[in-house]
């Protein structure tokens, strides 16, 4: 009973962001505008296994997003690489390059850890159409040992409104989740940033959408919200939750609506966890 009552109260603490849900939109939960980056000079190969892959072609782009498993016994922060194919499997060009490199979600993945991914490129940067891809390691960063964050909970309540059809008759519609998960630091180590991935699989079991909710973010503070700010001390836990509009929402999500979503803790570490053998 106290957690619903805790789930109940948090939720009273988000809806005036979103007292004005006809209008507002997500800040923290629109399409990317760009993912190409370069992998780091120092970077070892990436040992990873990629799932639940999705890709498609919207808003005259090219979209994948997927879930990414550390397969090293090492923290690391990963970066991935695509591979466009033609409908006939042929190899495509992507800026001139037969591949293009970008970084995951978590900026620190614990051995044998999990995040995820979500990126875009525009058509244009495609030499054909594209139409599948393979998705693979394309390096990796050593990092210290950091604080592991888990995910006790979930929770997710559909935001209904009235909307009005073209025959004037008037109907409940799907305009938004508020979604929220319990996230504990279970060792004996602080955690100064902790960060949450959020993924959003359709009613079709796809995985459509991935992100970071960021309580630290000024720009995403009418979206996402934390119980308390600042460093997690050890054994606490915090709720952190967010208000998912349809809005900026991949097309197919808006049509088969979100079916169920997954929080991904994290902790993400600073400039002096990185290259703990080159000292870096």
């Amino acid at each position: 009973m106290r957690s619903i009552v805790s789930v109940f109260l948090f939720f009273l603490f988000l809806l005036p962001a979103c007292s004005n849900c006809t209008q507002q939109k997500s800040v923290a939960l629109g399409l990317t505008t760009g993912s190409t980056v370069s992998v780091p000079v120092d970077a070892v190969p990436a040992n990873v296994t990629i799932s639940s892959l999705n890709y498609w072609t919207e808003r005259g782009r090219y979209f994948v997003t997927g879930i990414c498993d550390n397969n090293d016994t090492e923290w690391q922060r990963i970066y991935l690489k695509i591979e466009p194919l033609d409908a006939e499997g042929k190899p495509l060009t992507i800026n001139g390059e037969p591949s293009a490199s970008f970084a995951t979600l978590s900026e620190a993945v614990p051995p044998r850890g999990r995040t995820s991914f979500f990126a875009e490129w525009p058509l244009e940067a495609f030499s054909g159409v594209p139409d599948s891809c393979i998705i693979s390691g394309a390096g990796s960063v050593l990092l210290y040992p950091g604080p592991i964050l888990v995910s006790l909970e979930t929770n997710g309540v559909k935001m209904m409104v009235q909307d009005t059809l073209p025959n004037d008759s008037v109907v409940l519609a799907e305009k938004a989740w508020q979604v929220s998960t319990v996230i504990e630091n279970p060792l004996e180590m602080q955690a100064p940033h902790p960060r949450v991935e959020l993924l959003l699989f359709g009613t079709d079991e796809r995985l459509w959408f991935a992100t970071v909710l960021n309580p630290e973010d000024e720009a995403t503070k009418k979206t996402v919200v934390a119980e308390r700010d600042g460093s997690m001390v050890p054994q606490e836990r915090r709720r952190i939750g967010a208000i998912v509009f349809y809005d900026n929402l991949p097309q197919a999500l808006k049509d088969k609506k979100i079916g169920r979503v997954v929080f991904q803790p994290f902790n993400a570490p600073g400039d002096s966890n990185q290259n703990p053998e080159t000292g870096n």
